[in-house]
C-alpha cells in the first residue's frame, strides 16, 4: 500500500510541475535568441545577468537576485556582466570589473548600488571611485592599479561585444545558457521574473 501511495504521490508532483512549467511561453514570457551564444561555464547552465549600477530597476532587483541565488540548483552557475549599450554606460562596466580585479565584489556590489541610489554618492570622475573604495577599506595605490589594469579594459570591451550578441533592449536582463533571455516586462513583473528563469534553468538542465 506503501509502494502505492509513493507512487501515486510522485506521479501527482510530476504533473503539478509539468503543468506548472507549461504556464511560461516563448516570445511571451521568455525571448528565444535566433542564434545562440557561447557559454563559459562547461556542463553547468549559465545564468548570466546584464545589468548596469545606474539602472534603478536593477537597484531594486539586486536584493531579489540575492536571494534567490541561495536557492540556485547545482546544474546552474551565475555571472553577473555589466551592459555597455553606449559610452555612457561604461563607466559602470569599469567599476565592476575593477571591483572584480581587486577581489571585492561580493562586499561591495550591493554597497556600490546603495552608494548611487541610496546615498547619491557623486562619481564625477575615477578619482571619485578610488576615493569611494579607499573609505570602504581599499588600498588606494591597489584601487589606481586596478583601474590602469589591462585586463579590466580587456573585460569592459568584451562586456561591450556580448551586450550585442544577447539583442536586449535594457537591464536588468538575464540570459539563460546563451539561448534565451527574460527581463521584468517578459516576466510580468520581479517576482515572476524569476519563476521563469527557474523553469529555463529545470528546462535546460533535462
Amino acid at each position: 500500500m506503501k509502494k502505492i501511495l509513493s507512487f501515486v504521490v510522485v506521479c501527482f508532483v510530476s504533473f503539478y510541475t509539468s503543468v506548472a512549467l507549461a504556464n511560461f511561453t516563448a516570445d511571451k514570457d521568455y525571448v528565444v535568441l535566433d542564434k545562440p551564444v557561447k557559454t563559459v561555464t562547461g556542463d553547468k547552465v549559465e545564468v548570466r545577468e546584464l545589468f548596469w549600477y545606474y539602472c534603478p530597476h536593477c537597484y531594486n532587483v539586486e536584493p531579489l537576485v540575492e536571494g534567490w541565488l541561495k536557492k540556485l540548483p547545482e546544474s546552474a552557475t551565475f555571472i553577473r556582466q555589466p551592459a555597455v549599450f553606449s559610452d555612457r554606460w561604461v563607466n559602470g562596466a569599469i567599476y565592476y570589473y575593477v571591483l572584480e580585479q581587486l577581489g571585492e565584489v561580493d562586499r561591495l556590489h550591493g554597497a556600490l548600488f546603495d552608494a548611487i541610489h541610496l546615498y547619491k554618492t557623486p562619481f564625477i570622475d575615477n578619482e571619485d571611485f578610488i576615493n569611494w573604495l579607499v573609505n570602504n577599506g581599499v588600498d588606494k595605490v591597489k584601487a589606481s592599479n586596478a583601474f590602469k589594469s589591462f585586463s579590466v579594459r580587456i573585460k569592459v570591451n568584451k562586456s561591450k561585444l556580448n551586450t550585442v550578441k544577447y539583442k536586449t533592449s535594457g537591464v536588468p536582463t538575464f540570459v539563460v545558457n546563451g539561448k534565451y533571455w527574460v527581463d521584468t516586462k517578459h516576466a510580468g513583473g520581479e517576482k515572476r521574473l524569476f519563476k521563469v528563469l527557474d523553469y529555463l534553468i529545470q528546462k535546460e538542465s533535462q
